[in-house]
């Protein structure tokens, strides 16, 4: 693929990813998207031959830095405690300053109806609460987290409270500081269960 056709595409998933931050995922139109290109339809399924795989490329723009971002926290030269607030923190610094990305955390379940996204979807999503059920589990195995939580039930507590922060971020016109109230609770979540 040539670097324009690249270029082309990658403004394509950006756009897209506008859009369902817009006016949400059901809206989303080749047609608009085009539109706001100042191109043509055909141009979009030049790169997409169906919207289904526009929205495949916008779920793997989604966690393009999934894997970066645990290994960083995983290998940072710090506690696990830590590692975890770092893996959060990169999130959601991420999140604070690329808002409309942040309306496809709201849609794993609309997606599930839709045969070639569901799978995507969920493997996202799990793949997340994977990680970070490992982050607690080296925090439990250094001392610093309690062993009387189950490490698969935190991680639930610690992904839904993101998520849940991140909604209400949106609801409120992202008035507040995202990465600073996620920080804070999820300080507060660990320090309740620490050693």
């Amino acid at each position: 693929m040539d670097v324009n056709a690249a270029h082309r595409r990658e403004n394509i998933i950006l756009n897209a990813i506008d859009l369902i931050h817009e006016y949400g995922i059901h809206s989303v139109s080749t047609k608009e998207i085009a539109k706001r290109l100042g191109v043509s339809e055909g141009t979009i399924f030049k790169h997409f031959p169906k919207k289904s795989a526009l929205l495949l490329a916008v779920l793997e723009h989604l966690c393009l830095y999934d894997n970066d971002m645990y290994y960083t926290a995983k290998n940072k030269k710090s506690n696990p405690k830590e590692a975890i607030l770092f893996y959060i923190n990169s999130y959601m610094i991420y999140y604070q300053n690329y808002p409309a990305i942040t309306a496809l955390l709201q849609v794993y379940d609309v997606l599930q109806g839709i045969p070639e996204l569901g799978e995507k979807a969920k493997s996202i999503f799990f793949t997340r609460l994977g990680f970070m059920k490992d982050l607690i589990e080296e925090a439990q195995e250094a001392g610093e987290i309690s062993r009387n939580i189950d490490s698969e039930s935190l991680a639930d507590i610690i992904t839904s409270t993101c998520r849940g922060i991140c909604l209400r971020w949106r609801l409120e016109n992202f008035e507040f500081s995202l990465h600073e109230k996620v920080i804070q609770a999820v300080s507060t979540l660990l320090d309740t269960f620490s050693i």
